[in-house]
């Protein structure tokens, strides 16, 4: 750690004292902002180079037909979660890198998060398209009353949850976090469900 962040770190602390800085912007550190935003950034790519992987699931059909959608079941389509796991390993990378974890890492994602939500939605919405194209290939990803957009949140929160996970942070701190800074929350889908997704896309 150079002597930069060491006075960083302790004009944080002395501000927290004082009173002039709530306990979660103390927590905040540039270094691993500035990791969540690369490693966002890189994933992101990844995942538009990569749509092309997804191929369309056999439950498609029964998806349509009224079967509850799940997300795992959603992720369960071929190529899906294999593409999510990597670009969680691409997050993370740059987290591992600078050994941060924690808190810390939490913010940053919740942040960036929000900042690269559109993007990222716009992107798993077209994976979702190619994976289940009778369910969703009508729908608008960006219309919040469509399916179509829950289910692109829910893998978005999972994608960047998994990436906490990776850092070492812990599975319900990291979903509180991120959940916190996504748009319209996640309403649609229970907290368990989310983590459970999250743990399997990490382990992919």
């Amino acid at each position: 750690m150079n002597n930069k962040i060491i006075l960083s770190e302790e004009f944080k602390r002395m501000q927290k004292l004082a009173g002039l800085i709530t306990e979660e912007e103390a927590k905040n550190d540039p270094v691993t902002d500035k990791a969540a935003e690369q490693g966002l950034k890189q994933a992101l790519s990844f995942l538009k180079s990569d749509i092309n992987s997804i191929k369309p699931s056999p439950q498609d059909k029964e998806v349509k037909e009224g079967v509850a959608l799940t997300l795992g079941l959603i992720a369960s389509a071929p190529g899906l979660i294999n593409t999510l796991g990597k670009g969680v390993n691409k997050v993370a990378s740059w987290f591992q890198k600078d050994k941060k974890k924690g808190t810390v890492v939490g913010n940053a994602l919740k942040h960036w998060g929000h900042e690269l939500e559109e993007a990222y939605i716009g992107v798993i919405g077209d994976m979702l398209k190619k994976a289940f194209p009778s369910t969703y290939e009508s729908q608008d990803v960006f219309d919040k009353t469509s399916a179509l957009y829950d289910a692109a949140h829910g893998l978005y929160a999972s994608l960047l949850i998994g990436a906490a996970i990776s850092s070492g942070t812990g599975a319900l701190e990291a979903h509180n976090a991120i959940i916190a800074g996504l748009e319209g929350g996640l309403g649609s889908f229970k907290t368990a469900e989310v983590i459970d997704l999250a743990r399997k896309i990490v382990a992919a």
